[in-house]
């Protein structure tokens, strides 16, 4: 193993939980923290051997993390759908519409679950067909990062939604659940 790689194990087992706490204080969403702190890793492996010879390595760190930081919130603005457009454009094709009322109650008990984002996320990618690649693109991550966002978004789904509460809502949480598995 070459020093430079060395150094940057060292540095990341050193300095990991600081840079989670920091970018933890400024960003709310747990996946977005996730993705900043590994952009900041990221970044850092490209540059050990410069930092090799860094005067405060760790400070070099925190200017990293803010300024990823500041451009996640900046795509994160720049990223908003209008749910309710794009609900309606992607039933307007269909002969069977689901129920309203049943949609609804679908959507405010996900949104209980889920942030608004990452419902968001959801919808464009389930229902409305954009692709991993496109959305990954819209939101200035790597493809593999969008869809580890998407694993995780569909593990806590599941694992927040109780059988009976899935019994109650019917055919169209059961299907929405079996296509977002099959995925």
């Amino acid at each position: 193993m070459g020093e430079s790689r060395r150094f940057f194990e060292e540095l990341y087992h050193r300095e990991y939980d600081n840079i989670r706490m920091y970018v933890q204080r400024m960003v709310a969403d747990s996946n977005g923290i996730e993705d900043i702190v590994q952009e900041i890793f990221l970044e850092a492996y490209r540059s050990r051997k410069k930092l090799m010879g860094h005067p405060n390595v760790a400070g070099w760190l925190r200017i990293t993390a803010k300024n990823k930081i500041m451009k996640w919130e900046e795509k994160q603005r720049k990223y908003r759908v209008d749910c309710g457009y794009l609900l309606e454009n992607s039933s307007a094709g269909r002969q069977n519409k689901p129920d309203e009322y049943r949609m609804v109650e679908v959507y405010s008990t996900v949104q209980k679950i889920l942030s608004a984002e990452e419902l968001e996320l959801l919808r464009c990618y389930y229902e409305y067909g954009y692709s991993s690649q496109e959305l990954a693109q819209r939101l200035g991550i790597s493809e593999s990062c969008f869809k580890v966002r998407i694993l995780r978004m569909k593990q806590k789904l599941k694992n927040s939604l109780e059988l009976p509460f899935v019994l109650c809502l019917g055919d169209f949480i059961v299907e929405m659940l079996r296509f977002w598995s099959r995925k």
